[in-house]
């Protein structure tokens, strides 16, 4: 395992793990999840076993962090856009280790829980920010496949969380720039058709309600699975002894990177 600084804060950080040789392979970027809140790392959430799992697969896997918002209190740590566009730098920074670490930029695939569903789907979509965000940019590193696993990826439907008041947080603006900001960062409504998209969401989440689903439409490039009786975190090793949904979301990524 290889760590990579893409800024100069402690936070901005990525663990690439691939195999030791120099054949050229896919990529697998993780984003993990928390409300945005720097009460959880890359170390210590539930994302860690998809990086574990795959870590010696044959792919390269970027596991990302990124700056968090205080747990407690107001947010210093973290203030708009801080966290979404130290994930799009992460991930943009792909570009830079290309040719050295032996990547295959042409089959991407980022794969988010929660909080990291949204910061996953939000950055395969940003071809689609308008031009005058700070979160623009004019070449964003092509993703092929995005899979969301209990995303917030509708940010205007905050009343679907169990901490509502983070999205509030996130924005932290008056009226005028939180519409605007919502714009820019609900994945919802930055969807590209070039993006192909996995929702995977238990029906008795109580962290991050179904209905966040509730405003996509199934299509030819965004595939939903609503999954019967589970859970925020029924998806993981450790939260569950019923590993089917595990493994339909391990031979899920695997279908996407071969």
């Amino acid at each position: 395992m290889k760590i990579f600084k893409y800024g100069e804060d402690s936070q901005q950080y990525c663990q690439l793990f691939r195999p030791d040789n120099k054949q050229i392979v896919p990529v697998l970027i993780v984003i993990h999840g928390g409300y945005w809140k720097d009460s959880h790392s890359l170390d210590s959430y539930a994302t860690k076993r998809i990086v574990e799992y795959f870590a010696d697969k044959g792919i390269a896997v970027w596991n990302v962090e990124y700056r968090r918002m205080n747990a407690f209190g107001d947010n210093h740590s973290a203030p708009w856009p801080t966290s979404l566009l130290d994930v799009a730098m992460a991930v943009d920074y792909l570009k830079t280790i290309e040719r050295s670490e032996y990547l295959d930029l042409e089959n991407i695939t980022i794969v988010g829980h929660s909080a990291g569903g949204h910061l996953a789907t939000w950055c395969a979509s940003r071809k689609n920010i308008n031009k005058e965000s700070p979160l623009y940019h004019n070449d964003p590193l092509k993703i092929k496949h995005a899979i969301s696993i209990s995303g917030v990826v509708d940010l205007r439907r905050s009343e679907d969380l169990g901490q509502p008041e983070q999205v509030t947080k996130l924005l932290s603006g008056n009226n005028f720039q939180i519409a605007s900001r919502l714009r820019d960062s609900n994945p919802l409504e930055l969807l590209d058709s070039k993006v192909n998209y996995h929702f995977l969401h238990g029906t008795e989440d109580e962290e991050v309600s179904i209905n966040q689903l509730s405003s996509i439409e199934q299509n030819s490039n965004i595939l939903i699975d609503r999954l019967k009786g589970k859970d925020h975190f029924n998806f993981f090793p450790g939260f569950t002894s019923d590993l089917r949904c595990w493994n339909k979301i391990t031979d899920l990524i695997q279908s996407t990177l071969t």
